[in-house]
């Protein structure tokens, strides 16, 4: 499914509904713009990962206050827990984060833990808040309650280059596997449109899969030039550093280890959009020994796709073995050469061969000599 430019994300949907996040997003708290910690006013849980985005009306800001008391676990390293400007720099343990923007990757806010309320003003004013809450296996504390407002904006939204803003989104959600091309941008583009383009497209597969992203055309305008135009991939949902960034005149494979990917694509000046071309094919894929004990395909390097997948007119393999020979052998002898099963097929055929060169050793020997007996009584 595609969906283009100005949508609110829906990062919740990435969660299952007892995952223990319901009051990050707002479930079950007294008032609709507040959220809490999971549990509060109980101590809330270990091992959380939440993640949450709020979206404002066109012209505001929204604006977070905390309420009550605060309480996360801290950093027990006393010299790298410095505060400044009421951001708590080292929350290596439990924190709450926020940031600027819709994704894990968008500037940061703060990032806070400690038992002192946060001091600084926490506002986001690109229109979306990314909110995280992590806690780790050891200590858990009662954390915070929190309410956010929708304030009228006192500036003109800005991206970070200096220039107005273009939301522009492509969400490509549970299909196995997909085509992005850089060429599907311009129809999103207003027309006469100057200023910098700044796409990100959002992938997410079926979670029992991870996701491949293979390139088949690479072509920037302004090759090595970082600063006028760039390829970021973020592996996952909270990933605040790309897992590949490419800036040059190729662009290698990229296996994340997660279900969701997002892919950043920016350009210094959106008219420039037709002297690039990027084309990438994502897919489906899992690690495993034994590829048919979860029914996949193997591609012979301990990478698996979905058996429907294989022989589809892309190669979602590294070296292309779903689709080797498919034009002419898509016969019962293809399936059983290159599927899945072909190591219990060979196995077969090669104990059938023994027992048969078993059979002929122990029997035909007997029935010579059997013959031979009565020519001699002759």
């Amino acid at each position: 499914m595609l969906i283009l430019c100005i949508l609110p994300l829906i990062v919740d949907s990435a969660y299952s509904a007892d995952d223990g996040c319901g009051s990050i997003r707002g479930e079950g708290v007294p008032s609709l713009h507040s959220f809490t910690s999971p549990n509060y006013p109980n101590h809330y849980s270990s091992n959380l990962d939440c993640v949450r985005v709020i979206q404002a009306r066109p012209g505001f800001d929204i604006l977070v206050n905390f309420h009550h008391h605060f309480q996360i676990e801290t950093s027990y390293d006393i010299e790298k827990n410095v505060e400044e400007k009421g951001v708590t720099s080292n929350c290596p343990n439990d924190f709450i984060e926020f940031r600027d923007g819709r994704y894990g990757f968008s500037p940061v806010i703060g990032r806070f833990c400690g038992m002192d309320t946060p001091k600084m003003e926490i506002r986001a004013r690109s229109g979306f808040l990314w909110i995280r809450f992590r806690s780790d296996d050891l200590l858990e504390y009662t954390g915070f309650y929190a309410t956010y407002e929708m304030v009228r904006s006192t500036d003109r939204r800005l991206n970070p280059h200096g220039s107005f803003y273009k939301d522009c989104e492509i969400q490509y959600r549970h299909a196995l596997d997909g085509v992005i091309e850089t060429k599907t941008l311009t129809s999103g583009l207003p027309h006469n449109y100057t200023g910098p383009l700044d796409c990100v497209w959002l992938i997410e597969v079926p979670s029992e899969y991870s996701i491949v992203l293979y390139f088949d055309e690479f072509s920037l305008y302004f090759p090595n030039h970082c600063g006028h135009n760039f390829f970021e991939v973020f592996s996952g949902t909270t990933s605040d550093q790309p897992a590949r960034r490419y800036c040059g005149m190729t662009a290698a494979p990229v296996f994340s280890a997660h279900h969701i990917m997002y892919i950043r694509f920016y350009l210094d000046d959106a008219n420039r959009i037709s002297n690039t071309s990027i084309s990438a094919l994502y897919s489906s894929y899992a690690k495993l020994k034994n590829c048919s004990s979860k029914q996949m395909f193997s591609c012979g390097d301990d990478n698996c796709v979905p058996q429907s997948l294989a022989c589809n007119g892309r190669k979602n393999c590294p070296y292309g073995n779903d689709e080797l020979a498919c034009h002419v052998a898509q016969d019962f002898l293809f399936r059983m050469v290159f599927n899945s099963y072909s190591p219990l097929v060979f196995l077969t055929i090669i104990v059938f061969l023994v027992v048969c060169g078993l059979y002929i050793w122990h029997y035909w020997p007997r029935d010579a000599c059997r013959r031979r007996k009565p020519m001699q009584t002759t």
